[in-house]
C-alpha cells in the first residue's frame, strides 16, 4: 500500500464515522471527516483533530522505520497509536488496484463483469493500453475516471467488439477506493491531475 498523502486517503475512509481499537492496549476510539478534516474521539469521549502536519510526519518516519510501536513516533506525534490502527484498517479494507487487461490476464472480460458486479459502489480508471509504452499519445484525452455503474464502461450493448472493456484498445484499472485508483492512474500517467467523467459529480464531497 502508498502512504503518500495518507491524510486525504484518510479522509475518504473515514468520511463516515469508524470505531478502531489502539494496537497494544485495545482502547476503543473514533476516527471521523467533519468538513474535510480528520478527527478523533477517544474513549472518554474527548474529541480533537489530527493535523495533515503531524500525518506526514508520522508517514516519514514509518518509511524509515517501519515501526508497529507508538512509542517510536512520540517526538513527531502523540497520535500514533490512532496512526497506526488507522493504517492497519484502511490496509485491510482493501485499498488494492485490480487490473483487467487482456494480454495480461485470463478471461480478463468476464473477470472485470464479475468485479463490477461485486462492486457496484467502486470505481474504474479507461485508459488506452498503448499509454503505457507509448509517450506519444496525450493522456489528458486516453484516461478518465468513472464510477462502476457508469454507462460508458459496464454496457457491452454499446459496443460491436466481443470484448469491448478490456480486449480492445483499452484496458481497466478498479478499485473500492477512489484515491488510491487515482493515484495508480497519476503514477502511469504522469499528470498532475486525472479527468474524471460526468458520472462521478454526484459522489465528490
Amino acid at each position: 500500500m502508498a502512504y503518500k498523502d495518507f491524510y486525504h486517503l484518510m479522509l475518504e475512509y473515514f468520511s463516515q464515522p469508524v470505531e478502531l481499537f489502539t494496537g497494544s492496549r485495545n482502547v476503543p476510539f473514533t476516527l471521523y471527516t467533519e468538513e474535510q478534516k480528520l478527527f478523533v474521539r477517544n474513549g472518554k469521549d474527548n474529541t480533537s483533530r489530527i493535523d495533515p502536519k503531524e500525518v506526514a510526519a508520522f508517514v516519514e518516519r514509518f518509511e524509515e522505520t517501519e515501526s508497529l510501536l507508538a512509542k517510536d513516533y512520540q517526538d513527531v506525534t502523540f497520535k500514533a497509536s490512532y496512526l497506526l490502527a488507522a493504517m492497519k484498517y484502511i490496509t485491510e479494507r482493501n485499498a488494492s488496484v485490480v487490473r483487467f487487461h487482456s494480454e495480461e490476464l485470463l478471461h480478463s472480460e468476464v473477470q472485470y463483469k464479475n468485479w463490477l458486479d461485486a462492486n457496484p459502489e467502486g470505481y474504474v480508471l479507461n485508459l488506452l493500453k498503448r499509454s503505457e509504452v507509448s509517450d506519444k499519445l496525450d493522456p489528458e484525452n486516453s484516461t478518465c475516471l468513472h464510477s462502476a455503474d457508469c454507462y460508458s464502461v459496464n454496457n457491452e450493448r454499446s459496443y460491436t467488439h466481443p470484448e469491448p472493456f478490456t480486449g480492445n484498445d483499452y484496458f481497466k484499472i478498479c478499485s473500492a477506493n477512489l484515491y488510491a485508483l487515482e493515484q495508480e492512474a497519476i503514477r502511469i500517467t504522469k499528470l498532475s491531475k486525472v479527468k474524471r467523467h460526468d458520472c462521478l459529480k454526484n459522489k465528490m464531497r
